[in-house]
């Protein structure tokens, strides 16, 4: 029987091992660390459940499957229909982002200029500029109020990113398709809706789970077994042509070999294993996962004017004033995140907006925190519940240039039979794109052994 090497163990890597044994492949994985997940962590302590990376999940094909495999339905709990209202700043308050047409006209979020100015969005030419950075295709397509007041926010809260930076095509794959298909996103839009809605088989909304969101990579890798391996960083690669070997740091076993490889590691991780190759992987050195500080913090219910009745706020880079960039409203978005009678506020800062900010001390952070939450949501006194956690690298940032790292992966694969890659920095930087991207990538293994 074929054996097959699935190098990590977050979620796109568990994605592919699981879906190889389900089909009856042998399968090994790899995890450089003691604990499967990768950036997803749940930690429960004193009654606030923090979640460390990911705080919500959105439907998926692969996800759904998943779940109903794993039989984890029952241990899914759906966000609260007030999280459903998200607010940006602006002018110092939390504005409502309109979710109706009604809304749309009568909102303080925008100008009466740039309303009309997205109104004229469909009659917007198009371009061929395969660069184009998030920005400068929204400035053209929407108007730059659309960009600082809802895009260069949501882009703090998905990618801790900057749209000056980001590709349109390879950061937001699905508007530049729209354009290219309908010549509009608006009219994309609606097509895409019209679509989604005959898809009955996949639900809609958010979600997470009793005990967060950690339930998943658990029950993945419970599923897995002794098929998972801990401690195991990977050191090198060589293919001799039939078979890989692959190093391992301080294992019982240096070495391992396998039919095929399944290669999650992070680019940054990826670009200092050994590879022999004659493709360029300085692509892969370039990109960017800038530091975020996750700061949670629990108060009384009663110390919190605002209502909290949604999901979270964003901050946009142009209200200067302030430098976090969002709160989540966890004990609004579902339920058992924080004791009776108190709510749990989780803030983040730094990104590629202040990344110097996400590697200050913990008191410096906090202060910072509590300066613009006080101000914003008219917090009163001191949290009673503190949990800060740093990453390092945090999110890859799909970049005006990140065509080339897609190029130099297909290479890679193209060079090395058997050799595949899935992650985050392949389909987007969602867990369930990056489990999409671990089942394609299985499918792809399995067809090729197959054949």
């Amino acid at each position: 029987m074929p054996q097959i090497g699935v190098l990590g163990a977050g979620i796109a890597g568990l994605t592919a091992a699981y879906r190889l044994k389900q089909q009856g492949i042998s399968v090994q994985v790899l995890e450089a660390t003691d604990r499967p997940g990768g950036v997803i962590r749940s930690e429960t302590t004193d009654g606030f459940l923090v979640e460390h990376g990911p705080n919500s999940l959105r439907p998926s094909p692969v996800l759904e499957k998943t779940i109903q495999a794993l039989s984890l339905d029952d241990q899914r709990v759906w966000a609260n229909d007030a999280a459903s209202t998200r607010y940006i700043v602006r002018d110092d308050q939390p504005v409502p982002v309109p979710s109706s047409l009604g809304g749309f006209l009568t909102t303080d979020l925008f100008s009466t200029r740039a309303k009309f100015r997205l109104l004229g969005e469909p009659f917007v030419g198009r371009t061929s500029d395969p660069r184009e950075s998030l920005a400068d295709f929204i400035r053209r397509r929407l108007g730059p109020e659309v960009l600082d007041y809802a895009v260069a926010p949501f882009v703090g809260g998905v990618y801790a990113g900057d749209p000056e930076q980001l590709s349109a095509r390879h950061a937001f794959e699905r508007l530049a398709t729209w354009e290219d298909e309908y010549g509009s996103l608006f009219w994309g839009a609606m097509r895409s809706s019209s679509e989604d809605s005959a898809d009955v088989e996949v639900p809609s909304g958010l979600f997470s789970f009793r005990e967060g969101i950690e339930t998943l990579p658990r029950a993945l890798a419970m599923a897995l077994g002794d098929s998972v391996q801990y401690e195991a960083p990977v050191t090198g690669l060589h293919h001799d042509g039939t078979a890989w070997t692959v190093r391992v740091e301080s294992s019982p076993t240096d070495s391992y070999s396998f039919d095929a490889l399944i290669c999650t590691v992070p680019l940054h991780q990826l670009n200092e294993i050994q590879l022999s190759t004659s493709a360029d992987r300085s692509p892969l050195a370039d990109v960017s996962y800038p530091p975020v500080q996750v700061v949670a913090l629990g108060y009384p219910a009663s110390a919190v004017a605002h209502p909290l009745d949604g999901f979270g706020m964003l901050v946009p880079p142009v209200e200067e004033e302030y430098d976090i960039l969002g709160t989540l409203f966890s004990s609004t978005l579902f339920p058992g995140r924080a004791p009776e009678d108190h709510v749990l506020l989780t803030t983040f800062v730094g990104g590629a907006r202040d990344p110097a900010l996400a590697s200050r001390d913990a008191d410096a952070i906090q202060s910072v925190v509590e300066r613009d939450i006080d101000r914003l949501l008219g917090v009163n006194g001191d949290p009673v519940f503190t949990r800060h956690v740093h990453w390092p690298r945090a999110i890859p940032q799909y970049t005006v240039r990140y065509g080339d790292v897609k190029d130099t992966l297909s290479a890679l694969e193209e060079e090395h039979s058997g050799l595949y890659f899935a992650g985050n920095y392949r389909q987007g930087v969602a867990v369930g794109d990056a489990m999409t991207s671990g089942a394609d990538a299985a499918e792809q293994c399995a067809n090729a052994l197959a054949s």
